[in-house]
């Protein structure tokens, strides 16, 4: 009787696993949004979850199932405070009801996944790898298209790395993303070459929120002694010194000979000259909605305007900034939202977990100045449950070590 039921837990472990893995190679590599923008398979992405959903369902009877308590009651408090705008503030509308519907499925996406992940150590172990592979199929990609610009050609970002991401602001937070969940897994001759591939991969995508992010979380690595200071600094002066020796002409040449569109252009122009640079007008139509969405929340500093609110407005944009969206949205209340989520998935982590959780929560707080889609982009929100199921782990662990000293 013991040795069938052992039989059967492990099994269910080795199916809770593969499930894990698979969810990384969907979700966060968001091939499932490429297959279908790109017309090879006819079915949305929503269907894909609800696939995931049904096929999670026998994780329901597995012993070690567990949702942490935290984001429990963050998804909690973040459908009430939804619905509760919704029916006070909002006039319903096909934008204002698409968005509560997005914000629905982020939490039921989210309980589902952190279902999958559990705080299994040995499960967290095969997702990162899997994390660690993505990556490097990202890289990958970006080097391919930087070089045949219309291998991706869903929307023709020519010379702007997006992959499978379709965005190539997207693909440099998910290359930043899976860089720190999945660095540690090296030993520490390999980290400093895989750290600065997954800069090159950034640097194509020629997006200043990811690379600004990559420079933040391999100064956190750096602190946190993930990343050797004295190694990390020869590596940087030798390719310095390889840059400067190769010189401005080959630069030159090179984009010369490469097929750029007029946006990647502007924003070469822009990183080559940044003080001077007028030609890359992105910064300042993203600094004029901002201007917009903050007036719209001193207007209305205590319950916004409701939800949906810089969805709905004259200007063809949203804020591309988080805080400012549900500020518009919530009132002061929305400033918080982001920021309640990163704690609820990184409070107490003990050991490794904590490191990556001080990298994870600093790149996410500052990608949130760069996007508002953060809460409904399924590579991030993977990520969010990974950080909690790994929490979760590390206390059990610390707990389990406390013990056995007393």
């Amino acid at each position: 009787m013991n040795s069938s039921l052992s039989k059967k837990i492990d099994l269910l472990f080795y199916y809770q696993c593969a499930l894990a893995i698979v969810s990384i190679f969907i979700f966060f590599t968001e091939i499932n949004s490429y297959l279908y923008t790109s017309g090879i398979f006819s079915q949305p992405p929503l269907y894909w979850i609800i696939f995931f959903a049904i096929a999670s369902t026998p994780l329901l009877f597995s012993n070690k199932k567990y949702i942490p308590h935290s984001v429990i009651l963050w998804c909690i408090g973040f459908l009430a405070i939804s619905f509760l705008w919704f029916i006070l503030f909002s006039i319903p509308t096909e934008i204002i009801i698409e968005e509560l519907r997005k914000r629905i499925l982020s939490v039921i996406f989210i309980i589902i996944i952190s279902l999958t992940f559990s705080n299994n150590n040995n499960i967290h172990l095969w997702t990162r790898w899997a994390i660690f592979i993505a990556v490097l199929m990202a890289v990958f990609n970006n080097i391919y298209e930087f070089f045949n610009p219309i291998a991706f050609n869903s929307l023709g970002t020519g010379g702007r790395s997006a992959g499978f991401y379709l965005n190539p602001n997207n693909d440099g937070a998910a290359l930043v993303l899976g860089m720190i969940f999945s660095v540690s897994l090296l030993q520490p001759i390999y980290r400093l070459p895989f750290v600065s591939l997954i800069g090159i991969g950034v640097l194509l995508t020629f997006s200043r929120g990811a690379i600004l992010g990559w420079l933040v979380t391999v100064i956190i690595f750096t602190i946190t002694r993930i990343l050797h200071f004295n190694k990390l600094l020869y590596w940087v002066l030798g390719v310095g010194t390889i840059i400067i020796s190769l010189g401005s002409q080959w630069s030159e040449e090179l984009l010369r000979n490469l097929s750029f569109n007029q946006n990647s252009l502007e924003r070469i122009s822009w990183f080559q000259n940044v003080s001077t640079s007028d030609s890359e007008d992105s910064a300042d139509s993203r600094l004029e909605v901002a201007q917009l969405a903050w007036q719209m929340f001193t207007e209305h500093p205590i319950f916004g305007n409701g939800i949906a609110s810089t969805l709905t407005w004259n200007m063809n944009i949203s804020t591309h900034n988080i805080y400012l969206y549900y500020m518009a949205d919530h009132g002061f209340l929305g400033a918080f939202i982001l920021p309640v989520l990163v704690y609820a998935v990184i409070q107490d982590a003990h050991g490794e977990t904590k490191y990556i959780g001080l990298a994870f929560a600093a790149f996410i707080l500052l990608w949130g100045l760069f996007s508002h889609n953060i809460l409904e982009e399924r590579y991030i929100l993977i990520m969010f449950s990974l950080m909690a199921a790994m929490t979760a782990a590390s206390q059990l662990e610390q707990r389990f070590k406390v013990g056995n000293s007393s």
